[in-house]
């Protein structure tokens, strides 16, 4: 993705990792024929041609305001333990040069948002250091989402959830904590300071319990950013595919929500796992909902 402007807001794509996996592995009960009725419009891109396996990216964004510097979303980290997925099993990306490229070091970093509480979205809030984890970003306040947080702990806590979501909950979660970095905050929760411009959680319920997006707004210039809420652009066709996730009914009514907000608007589409250039607009086409990627 290069570089959007947002009036007085500039984001970047942090890029992790790209990845292929099979329809039914990202949304439940979907098969290569069901993605071939639609292989047409999202091409080669995010579609492999023969065995029709959909393409994702993993990525953050950084956000830089003319008053702050904010990661939104952290990514799957370095050297975590996941041997529960092997693709994010110990892995090696030079995520953090990524950063360095665009000009931010960690220590520069004055915000961490993040939609939720899934070890691919808080890879990065944490790194090894001398067999320890520590912040990432050490000068940074962590803002999560209150209920969010609870959820997870008590979940955790009685077992309700499998043992495996403990892994990320310890290396990723509870360090940024005992730091002292952590912020909870409600899930419409606006960054202060930023006036004219808008920066603030957008609840997007439904892939977990306080699941939420990312709103911003300059110069009557705007985006959301969604997080898990939708996972791959076949989605804005069928609403009805979703990835495995805490309330089903209540995840596809918020992609119907956002396709009636955004279609044909001007408002951009920041999307956590679709294939580079991961941002574009909801769009009709002959009576269908499509995405046009911003390269189109």
């Amino acid at each position: 993705m290069r570089t959007q402007l947002f009036g007085d807001i500039r984001v970047d794509s942090i890029p992790e990792y790209d990845s292929l996996i099979a329809p039914g592995d990202l949304l439940v009960g979907v098969t290569p024929e069901d993605v071939a009725e639609h292989e047409h419009w999202l091409g080669p891109r995010h579609v492999e041609a023969g065995t029709r396996n959909l393409k994702l990216r993993s990525h953050a964004y950084l956000i830089r305001t003319r008053h702050h510097t904010i990661l939104f979303d952290t990514c799957c980290g370095n050297d975590k333990e996941r041997s529960y997925y092997p693709a994010w099993h110990r892995l090696r990306t030079p995520f953090l040069e990524n950063l360095a490229h665009v000009g931010v070091h960690p220590e520069q970093v004055d915000f961490v948002m993040c939609s939720h509480l899934h070890a691919d979205h808080i890879g990065w809030h944490t790194r090894l250091l001398n067999g320890e984890w520590v912040p990432t970003f050490p000068n940074a306040r962590y803002l999560i989402s209150k209920g969010e947080f609870e959820w997870w702990r008590d979940a955790i806590q009685t077992g309700a959830v499998k043992a495996y979501r403990k892994l990320a909950w310890d290396d990723s979660v509870l360090p940024v904590v005992d730091h002292g970095l952590a912020t909870f905050v409600e899930d419409d929760h606006a960054l202060e300071n930023e006036m004219p411009d808008e920066v603030r959680y957008m609840p997007l319920h439904g892939h977990t319990k306080h699941h939420c997006g990312l709103y911003l707004c300059s110069q009557s210039q705007d985006a959301i950013f969604t997080g898990d809420a939708v996972h791959h652009p076949i989605q804005l066709a069928r609403p009805d595919w979703l990835n495995a996730g805490y309330d089903a009914a209540t995840a596809t009514q918020v992609i119907r929500n956002l396709i009636a907000r955004l279609i044909d608007t001007t408002t951009k589409l920041m999307t956590a796992h679709f294939a580079d250039p991961t941002a574009g607009c909801i769009v009709s086409d002959a009576g269908e909902v499509r995405f046009r990627f911003d390269e189109e």
